[in-house]
Formats: C-alpha cells, sequence, structure tokens
C-alpha cells in the first residue's frame, strides 16, 4: 500500500520538474518578456531610394511604388529601420495638378507598419528613375517593435 501513495506524488513532482524546465525566465526586476516599442518622432527623415520607374506624365493618383531604405533610420542611437529594409507608398496629384510622391508603409523584420509623410512633389514634366534617391519627413510618430 505504501508504495501505491507514493507513485502520485512522485508524478506531481515530474510534472512539476518538466513545467519548471520549460517555462521561461521571468527578469528578477519584475519586468516581463515582452517585445519593447520604440517611438520614432515626427520629422525623422527616412532617406531611400526608388525601386523603379515613376513618370508624371504617365501615373495616375493612386498609384503604388516600392522603395529600399538607403541609410537606417536610428533613435538615440538605436538602428529601429535597418538599411535594406523595403517600403512602399502612392503616386497623387494635388490640387495645383502637381504629381506627388507619399510614402505609407514600412516593413521591418517581417512586419508592415503604416507611416505618413510630407508629400514630395515631383517635376510634372519628368520621371525619376529607379534608384534615385531622395529623403521623406515622417510627419506622425511611429512605434516599431523591437
Amino acid at each position: 500500500m505504501r508504495t501505491l501513495r507514493t507513485w502520485p506524488i512522485a508524478i506531481i513532482l515530474m510534472g512539476c520538474t518538466v513545467l519548471n524546465v520549460t517555462a521561461k525566465p521571468v527578469a528578477a526586476d519584475g519586468a516581463n518578456n515582452r517585445e519593447s516599442k520604440v517611438t520614432i518622432p515626427p520629422t525623422t527623415p527616412f532617406t531611400v531610394k526608388l525601386d523603379q520607374v515613376v513618370s508624371a506624365k504617365t501615373a495616375e493618383s493612386g498609384e503604388g511604388f516600392t522603395v529600399t531604405f538607403s541609410e537606417p533610420v536610428k533613435v538615440d542611437g538605436m538602428v529601429v529601420i535597418p538599411a535594406g529594409a523595403a517600403g512602399a507608398g502612392l503616386v497623387s496629384r494635388n490640387s495645383q495638378n502637381d504629381t506627388e510622391m507619399e510614402l505609407n508603409s514600412v516593413f521591418v523584420h517581417g512586419k508592415s507598419y503604416r507611416v505618413t509623410t510630407v508629400p514630395i512633389i515631383f517635376n510634372p514634366k519628368g520621371s525619376l528613375r529607379a534608384g534615385t534617391k531622395f529623403t521623406f519627413d515622417l510627419m506622425l510618430s511611429l512605434k516599431v517593435v523591437e
């Protein structure tokens, strides 16, 4: 009889040991291990290269374009958006019939973030070649998960 009563206790103890081995460690200061968010402040420059030709003559309002970050975006010395990250935006026409481009999304570490940038107006008779480098200024702050 004595051995039958010890089996349930041994099984419970083994289960507790397994649970402790697979549990995630908790920081000693009580902080949890959630992903941290970094806020990129407004007016931060995003220097990018255009991935394809965008022509003011043929581009229609709402037409999309893609870019690659040519320089990293840093906050307090920490890289938040690495060089080589992708972005996308839209071409539109303003009330003066000027052609403008605005970046509206950024892809960082497999996640997509919605952004609002100051539009860039370009020559209504010209076109921008692939590889053209320019800088968008962030209009609203952006929180990026690290």
